[in-house]
């Protein structure tokens, strides 16, 4: 039998190498693909997939090989031109063919070809590759050709302005670190590099990000408002560092949830239970006493996560809920720019609509109606206008200048609740509105201080959204699932503000001392005469 060609020898060692790895990940008879590959053992499976990838890496090699010889093969321009032969207009074009790949890759297998071939002079000599230290990483299958791919464009790019030397040690750089980096920490990498090495180019490539910066908003078919955005570093920095701040809190509130942080909240319900003898719900009636009697239950488990209030949000919903907090505060904070803190945002509703619960409101600018409930929550938010129209009539009544709290009940609101009030929430009261607990329009809830609770803009929506109930007894707040999410209905205490909470705790427990003094007063006298 003959010998392999000295091409292929490298990988079908490699083959070799996955028939291996392949048999000795089995625990049991090899099948089929699929058989085998549920038949593999953890460990199995991950070196079965390294030992993959190395073939696959010395596959790209042959075919960047192949496809630089077949590129200069095309480029004739006679009838020797291979690619034309076959009816192909470029080299490219007959790779796709074969590959049954895209032209962008193809493209890559032929630049990548020629940067790491060896090159011959019009007398004949042999000179080493482009890049030769790229070369030889990717001979050697230690860079996959996306990799290598990123390195050349850089490579090519910054050669006119940069000191040869300079260009071979971030060459050598870019090939040592690009394994364990990857293509990101490689890209990344590269930009560094580059401002060493062109520091002149930074401000042209700056001013050309700049340039390139846009926002695009729509509306699409569904309804849903769009937005895709690219920003130069200076502009999107404070946008990508807001939202990240934003969702990072979130997030490290979350872990700590799942972990039983934050229990201090079960020293308030037993002293909400001390002041009211033995339960925070002491003199509610009905079905209000039944739930608050129950209050003193969630203080048992206050280490414990409570399941109803896991974050159920994907990253991608943290981030949108986070950017429309931060165009909420924008609204409403005295220190946007005039334009800005003019603006408001009309929801337009029917009064009978309205008053019925039946119907839609609009938003001004926006195509999508909303429902009634959404209306609702509008009219309770900070910096929203909403514009109640009777038939045929004018404006009737504006609610934001009638219905909403004013400073100074948002002022004593949020020194008791200290922010979001809502269970575990941690966002601060800069981002919070003050909510009616009876409804103004379908309770005709008054806009007092025993009916407001400060709610960011998520949690608001659930409390409408999922039904809800909310307590304030002995100055704090107590959350009541509906039914069916807890079918015992047990009270949630809600958050309180630290001052708010010791301040209360030191009060129940001086008037539990003084209640004892008093009731022991007659004997210590009478002990004293005697």
């Amino acid at each position: 039998m003959s010998e392999s060609p000295a091409a292929l020898q490298s990988l079908e060692a490699l083959q070799a190498e996955l028939a291996g790895v392949w048999s000795g990940a089995l625990l049991g008879a090899s099948a089929d693909t699929e058989s085998d590959v549920r038949l593999m053992g953890d460990a199995g499976l991950v070196r079965v997939t390294e030992a993959l990838a190395r073939v696959q890496r010395r596959v790209q090699v042959l075919q960047a090989r192949c496809a630089a010889e077949l590129a200069a093969r095309s480029r004739t321009g006679d009838e020797t031109d291979v690619a034309k032969q076959h009816g192909f207009a470029s080299a490219e074009r007959l790779i796709v063919e074969a590959t049954g790949g895209r032209y962008t890759d193809a493209a890559r297998l032929v630049s990548i070809g020629e940067a790491t071939a060896h090159r011959a002079t019009f007398t004949g000599e042999v000179l080493p590759a482009r890049h030769p230290h790229l070369a030889a990483a990717f001979e050697a299958g230690s860079v996959s050709i996306e990799v290598a791919d990123v390195i050349r464009r850089f490579l090519d790019h910054v050669a006119p302005r940069a000191d040869r030397e300079d260009l071979r040690e971030a060459e050598t750089l870019l090939v040592e670190r690009a394994p364990s980096i990857g293509v990101e920490g490689t890209q990344r990498l590269i930009r560094q590099l580059e401002a060493y090495l062109d520091p002149d180019g930074v401000k042209p490539r700056e001013d050309e990000l700049r340039s390139a910066r846009s926002l695009k908003i729509w509306q699409d078919a569904a309804g849903m408002i769009n937005l895709r955005g690219a920003f130069d570093p200076a502009t999107g920095a404070p946008i990508k560092l807001a939202i990240e701040t934003l969702v990072g809190a979130e997030l490290h509130a979350a872990r700590d949830a799942r972990h039983g942080f934050g229990a201090g909240d079960g020293d308030a319900g037993e002293a909400g239970a001390s002041a009211t003898g033995g339960s925070p719900a002491a003199g509610m009636s009905g079905s209000d006493a039944t739930a608050g009697a129950a209050a003193s239950d969630a203080t048992a488990g206050a280490t414990a996560p409570d399941p109803l209030f896991a974050e159920d949000r994907s990253i991608a919903q943290m981030n949108a809920d986070a950017l429309a907090d931060i165009a909420r505060l924008s609204l409403s904070s005295p220190e946007a720019p005039p334009a800005l803190r003019s603006a408001t945002v009309i929801a337009r509703v029917d009064a009978d609509a309205l008053a019925s619960g039946r119907g839609h409101a609009t938003i001004d600018g926006v195509d999508q109606p909303v429902s009634i409930q959404t209306a609702r929550e509008l009219a309770m938010s900070a910096g929203i206008s909403p514009l109640f129209m009777a038939d045929g009539c004018e404006k009737v009544q504006l609610g934001r200048s009638l219905r909403l709290f004013n400073s100074a009940q948002r002022a004593v609101l949020i020194a008791r609740d200290g922010g979001c009030a809502w269970p575990g929430c941690p966002r601060p009261p800069s981002h919070t509105q003050a909510h009616h607990i009876d409804w103004w329009t379908r309770d005709r809830g008054p806009t007092d201080l025993d009916n407001g609770i400060m709610l960011c803009a998520h949690h608001h929506h659930r409390v409408h959204g999922d039904g809800w109930k909310i307590l304030i007894r002995e100055g704090r707040s107590w959350f009541v699932p509906p039914p069916h999410l807890d079918p015992d209905q047990r009270p949630r205490p809600g958050n309180t503000a630290p001052d708010h909470l010791a301040r209360e705790h030191l009060a129940v427990r001086r008037r539990a001392r003084n209640a004892g003094r008093h009731a022991s007063a007659p004997a210590l006298v009478g002990s004293a005469t005697a």
